[in-house]
């Protein structure tokens, strides 16, 4: 089960410009905005955030709505996956391996990025709105597991930030970090391109020959 902000893919750059046009047409310094801030925490909370650093009638609708197009103009053009992102998830497509895209992010949001990852890899997508508590909280992560159909147990959640990191070990699944943490996980790692199906597979305790990819010559 994968994050997508951070995880799969950069959108920090386009929201922090987005960011910077919006607020800094309302009076907002540049300085007073700190996306390190808003980092995998949950949408509503971090407009609430933006809403207290302004002094003009702008509701915290208005605020997204102006941000969040901006954001998405940019992602219908296309955005490149993190390094070993792409190459990860077609492993594990070939491998047979059930994914989720669990995101705090909205859905408008997740399906513009979804075109720019590799097709038919995720049989489960969790947007932020579909949830009642967003990360920390850990319901996303435990409706995902649910669709699946596979105890929290037996997954793998790969997230770059505290918030969801906490978010999937309350649901009792198995934690990887793609940035230096000081949470508890199974795994840190520098990003996707070192994770295989086969260490992913160990850290469920399947162990590698219970995923076996299928022939080479198979579509990717």
């Amino acid at each position: 089960m994968f994050d997508m902000d951070g995880t799969l893919v950069d959108t920090e750059p386009l929201l922090h410009h987005a960011l910077l046009a919006v607020l800094g047409a309302a009076g907002v310094p540049a300085a007073a905005i700190r996306p390190e801030e808003l980092r995998g925490r949950a949408v509503a909370e971090n407009l609430t955030r933006l809403r207290g650093l302004m002094r003009s009638p702008m509701t915290e609708q208005e605020l997204y709505a102006r941000v969040s197009g901006r954001v998405l103009d940019r992602l219908r053009s296309g955005i490149a996956p993190l390094p070993g992102a792409a190459r990860l998830l077609r492993a594990l497509r070939r491998a047979g391996v059930p994914c989720a895209l669990v995101s705090s992010s909205y859905r408008a949001m997740v399906d513009a990025v979804l075109p720019s990852l590799p097709a038919a890899v995720f049989a489960v997508t969790v947007a932020g709105d579909e949830v009642r508590h967003p990360k920390p909280d850990p319901e996303a992560y435990r409706t995902a597991a649910d669709r699946l159909g596979i105890v929290p147990g037996r997954c793998v959640v790969v997230e770059d930030s505290p918030a969801g990191l906490r978010a999937g070990r309350a649901a009792g699944c198995v934690t990887v970090s793609v940035t230096p943490t000081e949470e508890p996980v199974a795994l840190t790692v520098r990003d996707l391109s070192a994770l295989t199906v086969e260490r992913l597979a160990r850290l469920v305790g399947a162990g590698a020959a219970a995923i076996r990819p299928r022939e080479s010559g198979a579509p990717i």
